[in-house]
């Protein structure tokens, strides 16, 4: 582990989501005194004017805030991995953390193929990584990941791709998603739509696009209510009302959403949209009535209040 003068701190958010809730800001220590922002972060360049730490390294924010690099052995070449690289890798974590790739001795690990929580991180680090560099990672959640990269395989820019290649890729992380909600895995579906839908930018629209990015986008939501994102749930069922206007999952959904931030009178209309489409669905009149109680007893609260103001 080296050591260094300073103690960094990330104060970026580390949810995951694909409508806003990440903040793209790296933030550097005190020690640094700078936002590090734009394409200096993206090409794993120090910003203009950035001081450098005792031992001379140059801390990198990664842009999801999730944490801090510190390059501990420089590499060599001009390469880096990409998704679906083979890599050669060496990695040192700390005990019980939520990483399935393989730790503390050499072993093959196919980037992008993890889902525990801190593969995501080793992935992002190793995007940045030339062959023979050995890198810290500050956890702003907590925790250290050492990463050491031997080598890796090349594999193809999302520009070098056919077009079905690309789409392939998108459906096989959606599928993937799915089985890993059904699981229980939900912090890792999540993270596998949302890598869908960043996939999805670059893939040649086919005939079905609106409709299994309007999936992605609900399939999204459905992880965020469960894991206490309501804001970027209601905003990926936007996405897919935007698609599907008559699509009762993302209404019910974006109706539990407002409910979660207490727009009742939002959730009341979503809720109402669902059963005029679907007259016989039981949850959301159960969820209907639920909101209508709380708009009542929130009405008579406010009414008890203006009468004592004004008594």
């Amino acid at each position: 582990m080296a050591s260094e003068k300073g103690r960094l701190e990330s104060k970026n958010s580390s949810q995951v989501t694909a409508c806003g809730g990440n903040n793209q800001d790296g933030v550097i220590g005190e020690e640094a005194g700078a936002k590090v922002k734009g394409e200096a972060l993206k090409e794993n360049r120090p910003p203009p004017n950035l001081i450098r730490l005792a031992n001379g390294n140059v801390p990198w924010a990664c842009p999801d805030g999730t944490f801090i690099k510190l390059v501990l052995e420089v590499g060599k070449g001009l390469d880096k991995p990409k998704e679906g690289s083979i890599c050669q890798v060496f990695i040192e974590a700390d005990p019980g953390g939520p990483l399935s790739y393989p730790s503390h001795s050499w072993a093959e690990v196919e980037l992008g193929a993890g889902d525990a929580e801190w593969d995501g991180a080793v992935d992002r680090c190793l995007e940045t990584m030339f062959a023979g560099e050995r890198a810290e990672l500050r956890l702003t959640g907590g925790g250290s990941i050492i990463v050491q990269l031997a080598s890796f395989t090349q594999t193809k820019d999302s520009w070098e791709m056919s077009a079905s290649e690309k789409w392939n890729l998108v459906i096989r992380n959606k599928e993937h998603g799915s089985e890993l909600y059904r699981a229980g895995d939900i912090g890792a579906a999540a993270r596998r739509y949302a890598k869908a839908l960043r996939l999805l930018v670059a893939a040649a629209p086919p005939p079905d696009y609106d409709q299994i990015k309007a999936e992605l986008h609900a399939n999204l939501a459905a992880c965020q209510l469960r894991l206490r994102q309501p804001a970027n749930a209601a905003c990926n069922c936007t996405k897919t009302l935007a698609l599907q206007p008559a699509n009762t999952k993302a209404l019910f959904r974006r109706g539990l959403a407002y409910d979660a931030m207490n727009d009742l009178e939002g959730a009341a209309q979503d809720l109402k949209g669902v059963l005029r489409v679907e007259p016989g669905n039981r949850a959301a009149r159960r969820e209907l009535d639920r909101v209508m109680e709380r708009i009542k007893a929130r009405d008579a609260k406010l009414a008890r209040a203006m009468q004592k103001m004004f008594s």
